[in-house]
C-alpha cells in the first residue's frame, strides 16, 4: 500500500500533463487548419480577379471613368445672317427677340455615356439672362445614328402654316458636332469648311470632329495659354483647335482635355513656368 498511493499520484500527474498537452496541441492544430482554410479562400478570390465574368461585373458596377472633356464655342458674324442665311430685317428682329444665343458647350465623355452641358443667353425680351441645360447621350443612342439637338434657334416667325419654320441647330452625333440649317432660305458653298449641299432640307455649315486625330489639321496655339505654365515634358494632354470661314461668316473654337493619356495626366500635375523672352531676344 505504501507503494500504491505514490504510483497512483504519479499516474494522475502524468495523466493530467498529457491532458493539458493534448488540449494545447488540439488548439494549435485547429488554428493551423483555420489558417490554411483562409489561405485557400484568399487564393480562390485572387483567381477570380482574372476571371472575365468577374471583370465584366466589376466594370458594370464600378464608377465610370471620365475619359475626355471638350469645351466648344462658335461665333457668327453679320455676313452669316445677311448673306449666308439671307435673313431679312424682319427675321433678324424676330431672332433677337425670341432666339437664345449659345455661349459654350462642355462635352464630358465617360465610359458608356456622354454628358453635354449647354450654356446660353436667353432672348432680349427675357432680360438676356444666362441658363444652363444638361443632356445625357448613351452609347446605345450613338449606335442608332440619332443626333441630339443641343441648341436651336428659329429663323423666321411662324406664318400660320403647319410646316415647321426654318431653324438653325447645333447637333451632337457620335463623333462630331454639326451646325445645320433646316429648310434655309438660301445657302451656298461647298468643300472644306463650307456648307454642304442640301440633303433632306438641311444644310451643314460646319462639322467639328470629336477625335484628336481628325482634329489635327485645326490645331493651333491656345491664346489663353500664352505666358502660362506648360508641362515639363513639353507635351500636354490638352489641345486647342480653331477654324474660321470668312466667306460663310463663322468661327469655332474647341479645347480638349484628354484624360485617357494617363502618364501625361499625372505629369501635368508637375508644372513649370514657360521661359520668358528678354528684350534683347
Amino acid at each position: 500500500m505504501e507503494i500504491l498511493w505514490p504510483a497512483l499520484g504519479i499516474s494522475a500527474i502524468v495523466g493530467f500533463v498529457f491532458f493539458v498537452l493534448a488540449q494545447h496541441w488540439h488548439r494549435i492544430l485547429r488554428h493551423h487548419s483555420w489558417t490554411i482554410r483562409r489561405l485557400l479562400e484568399r487564393m480562390q478570390e485572387l483567381e477570380q480577379v482574372g476571371d472575365p465574368e468577374f471583370q465584366r461585373r466589376l466594370v458594370k458596377f464600378a464608377p465610370s471613368p471620365l475619359e475626355q472633356v471638350f469645351t466648344f464655342s462658335f461665333r457668327l458674324d453679320e455676313s452669316f445672317w445677311s448673306e449666308t442665311l439671307c435673313a431679312s430685317s424682319e427675321d433678324m428682329d424676330f431672332i433677337r427677340a425670341f432666339g437664345s444665343f449659345l455661349g459654350s458647350v462642355k462635352i464630358e465623355r465617360w465610359r458608356g455615356r456622354t454628358v453635354a452641358t449647354v450654356t446660353e443667353v436667353l432672348p432680349e425680351s427675357k432680360a438676356a439672362g444666362w441658363q444652363t441645360r444638361s443632356f445625357d447621350f448613351y452609347a446605345e443612342d450613338a449606335k442608332s445614328g440619332d443626333a441630339l439637338t443641343l441648341w436651336e434657334i428659329p429663323l423666321a416667325r411662324p406664318r400660320g402654316s403647319p410646316d415647321r419654320p426654318p431653324s438653325l441647330e447645333l447637333l451632337l452625333r457620335q463623333s462630331s458636332l454639326e451646325l445645320c440649317c433646316v429648310r434655309p432660305a438660301c445657302a451656298n458653298g461647298n468643300g472644306k469648311g463650307h456648307a454642304a449641299e442640301p440633303a433632306d432640307g438641311e444644310v451643314t455649315f460646319f462639322r467639328v470632329p470629336l477625335d484628336a486625330t481628325r482634329l489635327a489639321e485645326f490645331r493651333c496655339q491656345d491664346p489663353l495659354a500664352i505666358g502660362k505654365v506648360t508641362a515639363m515634358n513639353g507635351e500636354s494632354h490638352q489641345a486647342f483647335y480653331a477654324c474660321q470661314d470668312e466667306r460663310l461668316g463663322f468661327e469655332w473654337q474647341l479645347r480638349l482635355r484628354d484624360l485617357e493619356r494617363r502618364a501625361e495626366w499625372e505629369q501635368w500635375k508637375i508644372l513649370e513656368s514657360a521661359p520668358l523672352r528678354t528684350g534683347t531676344e
